[in-house]
Protein backbone atom coordinates (compact mmCIF):
# COMPACT_ATOMS: atom_id res chain seq x y z
CA UNK A 1 0.00 0.00 0.00
CA UNK A 2 1.05 3.35 -0.93
CA UNK A 3 0.16 6.49 1.64
CA UNK A 4 -0.27 9.88 0.02
CA UNK A 5 -0.83 13.05 2.41
CA UNK A 6 -2.55 16.22 1.42
CA UNK A 7 -1.64 19.01 3.16
CA UNK A 8 -1.51 22.87 2.86
CA UNK A 9 -0.40 25.83 4.74
CA UNK A 10 -3.44 27.95 5.19
CA UNK A 11 -7.23 26.66 5.57
CA UNK A 12 -9.98 27.78 2.85
CA UNK A 13 -7.60 26.62 -0.06
CA UNK A 14 -9.53 23.76 -1.65
CA UNK A 15 -7.20 20.65 0.21
CA UNK A 16 -10.21 18.45 0.98
CA UNK A 17 -11.50 19.22 -2.89
CA UNK A 18 -8.89 18.01 -4.02
CA UNK A 19 -7.81 15.00 -1.44
CA UNK A 20 -11.18 13.81 -1.91
CA UNK A 21 -10.95 14.18 -5.76
CA UNK A 22 -7.77 12.16 -5.85
CA UNK A 23 -8.91 9.41 -4.23
CA UNK A 24 -12.00 9.49 -6.11
CA UNK A 25 -9.88 9.03 -8.93
CA UNK A 26 -7.60 6.69 -8.28
CA UNK A 27 -10.76 4.23 -7.14
CA UNK A 28 -12.44 5.37 -10.62
CA UNK A 29 -9.11 4.22 -12.29
CA UNK A 30 -10.06 0.58 -10.37
CA UNK A 31 -7.36 0.89 -7.87
CA UNK A 32 -8.72 -0.45 -3.83
CA UNK A 33 -8.11 3.10 -2.11
CA UNK A 34 -8.56 4.43 1.09
CA UNK A 35 -9.68 7.78 1.88
CA UNK A 36 -9.14 9.15 5.60
CA UNK A 37 -10.35 12.65 6.66
CA UNK A 38 -7.66 13.24 9.10
CA UNK A 39 -9.23 16.72 9.72
CA UNK A 40 -10.38 16.12 13.58
CA UNK A 41 -11.75 19.77 14.11
CA UNK A 42 -13.38 20.78 10.98
CA UNK A 43 -14.19 17.31 9.02
CA UNK A 44 -15.61 17.83 5.62
CA UNK A 45 -14.80 14.98 3.25
CA UNK A 46 -18.18 13.58 3.79
CA UNK A 47 -19.86 16.57 2.39
CA UNK A 48 -17.38 16.71 -0.89
CA UNK A 49 -18.57 12.95 -1.68
CA UNK A 50 -22.46 13.73 -0.44
CA UNK A 51 -22.78 10.53 2.06
CA UNK A 52 -23.91 10.89 5.38
CA UNK A 53 -21.37 9.85 8.20
CA UNK A 54 -21.83 6.70 9.83
CA UNK A 55 -19.53 4.62 12.42
CA UNK A 56 -19.94 0.93 11.59
CA UNK A 57 -18.17 -1.72 13.51
CA UNK A 58 -17.50 -5.98 13.68
CA UNK A 59 -17.01 -5.85 17.30
CA UNK A 60 -13.34 -5.53 17.23
CA UNK A 61 -12.88 -3.08 14.01
CA UNK A 62 -14.39 -0.01 12.31
CA UNK A 63 -15.74 -0.56 8.99
CA UNK A 64 -14.84 2.06 6.58
CA UNK A 65 -18.14 3.60 4.60
CA UNK A 66 -17.91 2.26 1.01
CA UNK A 67 -18.66 4.36 -1.94
CA UNK A 68 -17.77 2.17 -5.19
CA UNK A 69 -14.44 1.13 -4.69
CA UNK A 70 -13.56 3.95 -2.16
CA UNK A 71 -13.34 3.07 1.75
CA UNK A 72 -13.67 6.34 4.11
CA UNK A 73 -13.40 7.18 7.35
CA UNK A 74 -13.99 10.69 9.21
CA UNK A 75 -14.61 11.35 12.47
CA UNK A 76 -17.74 13.20 11.70
CA UNK A 77 -19.25 9.71 12.00
CA UNK A 78 -18.69 9.62 15.80
CA UNK A 79 -19.29 12.90 16.89
CA UNK A 80 -21.75 14.30 14.61
CA UNK A 81 -21.61 16.77 11.57
CA UNK A 82 -22.29 19.93 14.16
CA UNK A 83 -20.28 19.04 17.41
CA UNK A 84 -17.47 20.75 17.98
CA UNK A 85 -14.35 18.34 18.77
CA UNK A 86 -12.47 20.02 22.03
CA UNK A 87 -9.51 17.75 22.21
CA UNK A 88 -5.78 18.57 23.46
CA UNK A 89 -2.91 16.35 21.65
CA UNK A 90 -2.93 12.73 23.01
CA UNK A 91 -7.13 11.94 22.58
CA UNK A 92 -6.47 13.14 18.86
CA UNK A 93 -3.24 10.92 18.40
CA UNK A 94 -5.80 7.95 19.73
CA UNK A 95 -8.36 8.79 17.72
CA UNK A 96 -5.96 8.93 14.48
CA UNK A 97 -4.04 5.88 15.76
CA UNK A 98 -7.61 3.70 15.70
CA UNK A 99 -8.32 4.83 12.24
CA UNK A 100 -4.86 3.50 10.74
CA UNK A 101 -4.82 0.76 13.10
CA UNK A 102 -8.22 -0.68 14.30
CA UNK A 103 -10.21 -0.15 10.91
CA UNK A 104 -10.80 -3.06 8.63
CA UNK A 105 -9.42 -1.18 5.30
CA UNK A 106 -8.79 -4.99 3.24
CA UNK A 107 -6.06 -5.03 0.89
CA UNK A 108 -5.27 -1.46 -0.27
CA UNK A 109 -3.52 0.19 -3.52
CA UNK A 110 -3.38 3.92 -2.30
CA UNK A 111 -4.09 5.21 0.95
CA UNK A 112 -5.13 8.88 0.86
CA UNK A 113 -5.01 11.30 3.89
CA UNK A 114 -6.47 14.78 4.38
CA UNK A 115 -4.84 16.47 6.98
CA UNK A 116 -5.83 20.15 8.80
CA UNK A 117 -3.75 22.83 7.85
CA UNK A 118 0.12 23.35 9.22
CA UNK A 119 2.32 21.06 11.07
CA UNK A 120 0.58 19.86 14.03
CA UNK A 121 -0.36 16.89 16.29
CA UNK A 122 -1.77 15.04 13.37
CA UNK A 123 0.84 14.82 10.68
CA UNK A 124 3.16 14.32 13.50
CA UNK A 125 0.74 11.19 14.77
CA UNK A 126 0.34 10.09 11.19
CA UNK A 127 4.34 9.77 10.56
CA UNK A 128 4.63 7.96 14.01
CA UNK A 129 1.69 5.02 13.27
CA UNK A 130 3.80 4.75 9.92
CA UNK A 131 7.50 4.87 11.34
CA UNK A 132 8.11 8.14 9.37
CA UNK A 133 8.06 6.55 5.96
CA UNK A 134 4.97 8.07 4.35
CA UNK A 135 5.37 7.83 0.66
CA UNK A 136 4.80 11.16 -0.80
CA UNK A 137 2.67 14.57 -0.21
CA UNK A 138 1.07 17.12 -1.87
CA UNK A 139 1.09 20.70 -0.69
CA UNK A 140 -2.21 22.43 -1.70
CA UNK A 141 -2.00 25.96 -1.94
CA UNK A 142 -4.14 29.39 -3.26
CA UNK A 143 -1.82 32.25 -5.54
CA UNK A 144 -2.21 34.70 -2.94
CA UNK A 145 0.79 36.00 -0.96
CA UNK A 146 -1.17 35.57 2.32
CA UNK A 147 -1.45 31.82 1.81
CA UNK A 148 2.41 31.08 0.68
CA UNK A 149 4.09 32.27 3.43
CA UNK A 150 2.42 29.58 5.52
CA UNK A 151 3.01 26.64 2.94
CA UNK A 152 6.39 27.16 2.78
CA UNK A 153 6.36 26.07 6.39
CA UNK A 154 4.63 23.26 5.73
CA UNK A 155 7.08 22.35 3.11
CA UNK A 156 9.79 23.19 5.33
CA UNK A 157 7.78 20.62 8.03
CA UNK A 158 7.81 17.54 5.28
CA UNK A 159 11.63 17.95 4.38
CA UNK A 160 12.43 17.97 8.13
CA UNK A 161 10.36 14.76 8.56
CA UNK A 162 12.14 13.39 5.21
CA UNK A 163 8.81 13.02 3.59
CA UNK A 164 8.98 12.90 -0.31
CA UNK A 165 6.87 15.84 -1.70
CA UNK A 166 5.28 15.45 -5.26
CA UNK A 167 4.80 18.75 -5.48
CA UNK A 168 2.56 21.84 -5.28
CA UNK A 169 -1.18 21.89 -6.46
CA UNK A 170 -2.16 25.16 -7.34
CA UNK A 171 -5.62 25.49 -6.54
CA UNK A 172 -8.18 28.48 -7.71
CA UNK A 173 -4.66 28.96 -10.15
CA UNK A 174 -6.83 30.93 -12.79
CA UNK A 175 -10.32 31.55 -14.00
CA UNK A 176 -11.59 30.72 -17.71
CA UNK A 177 -14.18 33.30 -19.02
CA UNK A 178 -17.64 31.78 -20.49
CA UNK A 179 -17.69 34.77 -22.67
CA UNK A 180 -14.37 34.96 -24.50
CA UNK A 181 -12.13 31.75 -23.10
CA UNK A 182 -9.27 33.24 -21.92
CA UNK A 183 -7.46 32.25 -18.78
CA UNK A 184 -7.53 35.03 -16.38
CA UNK A 185 -5.18 34.85 -13.44
CA UNK A 186 -7.05 36.77 -10.67
CA UNK A 187 -4.62 36.27 -7.38
CA UNK A 188 -1.29 36.44 -9.78
CA UNK A 189 1.70 33.81 -10.18
CA UNK A 190 3.62 34.36 -6.46
CA UNK A 191 3.49 30.50 -6.28
CA UNK A 192 6.22 30.53 -9.26
CA UNK A 193 8.52 32.34 -6.88
CA UNK A 194 7.55 29.99 -3.87
CA UNK A 195 8.79 27.03 -6.37
CA UNK A 196 11.71 28.69 -7.48
CA UNK A 197 12.77 29.43 -3.50
CA UNK A 198 11.68 26.11 -1.79
CA UNK A 199 12.96 23.71 -5.00
CA UNK A 200 9.44 22.43 -5.37
CA UNK A 201 7.77 21.91 -8.68
CA UNK A 202 4.07 23.79 -9.32
CA UNK A 203 2.78 19.87 -10.59
CA UNK A 204 -1.23 20.98 -10.93
CA UNK A 205 -2.86 23.88 -11.76
CA UNK A 206 -6.50 23.74 -10.92
CA UNK A 207 -8.85 26.66 -12.02
CA UNK A 208 -11.47 28.43 -10.17
CA UNK A 209 -14.58 26.95 -11.75
CA UNK A 210 -18.33 28.46 -10.52
CA UNK A 211 -19.97 24.89 -10.57
CA UNK A 212 -17.56 23.91 -7.49
CA UNK A 213 -18.96 25.86 -4.99
CA UNK A 214 -22.57 25.03 -5.48
CA UNK A 215 -23.63 22.31 -3.49
CA UNK A 216 -22.03 18.99 -4.09
CA UNK A 217 -20.83 20.61 -7.60
CA UNK A 218 -17.61 18.91 -7.53
CA UNK A 219 -19.40 15.45 -7.21
CA UNK A 220 -20.95 16.53 -10.67
CA UNK A 221 -17.11 17.48 -11.91
CA UNK A 222 -14.77 14.31 -11.67
CA UNK A 223 -16.97 12.01 -9.62
CA UNK A 224 -18.45 10.81 -13.00
CA UNK A 225 -16.56 9.52 -16.53
CA UNK A 226 -17.16 12.88 -18.29
CA UNK A 227 -14.61 12.98 -20.60
CA UNK A 228 -14.30 17.19 -20.45
CA UNK A 229 -11.09 18.96 -20.86
CA UNK A 230 -10.73 19.83 -16.93
CA UNK A 231 -11.82 16.15 -15.80
CA UNK A 232 -8.95 14.60 -18.55
CA UNK A 233 -6.39 16.71 -17.21
CA UNK A 234 -7.02 16.19 -13.42
CA UNK A 235 -6.98 12.72 -14.84
CA UNK A 236 -3.65 13.15 -15.92
CA UNK A 237 -2.36 14.85 -12.46
CA UNK A 238 -3.18 11.88 -10.79
CA UNK A 239 -1.65 9.10 -13.04
CA UNK A 240 1.39 11.26 -12.32
CA UNK A 241 1.34 10.96 -8.40
CA UNK A 242 0.29 6.79 -9.16
CA UNK A 243 3.86 7.33 -10.91
CA UNK A 244 5.72 8.67 -8.13
CA UNK A 245 4.30 6.65 -5.72
CA UNK A 246 5.14 3.65 -7.74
Amino acid sequence: MKTLMVTSGKGGVGKSTIAVNIAVEMALSGYNVGLTDVDIHGPTDHIILGVAPEIMTDGTHFIPMEIGGLKFMTIASGVGEDKAVIWRGPLKAKLIDQFIKDTEWGDLDYMVMDFPPGSGDEPLEVLSVYNNKIDGAIVVTTPQKVALGDVEKVINFLKKMNVPIMGIWENMSYYVCKYCGKKHFLFGHSTDDLAQKTGVDITARIPLIEEIGQDTGISKLFLTRSEGELRIEFGKYVDEIMKKLG
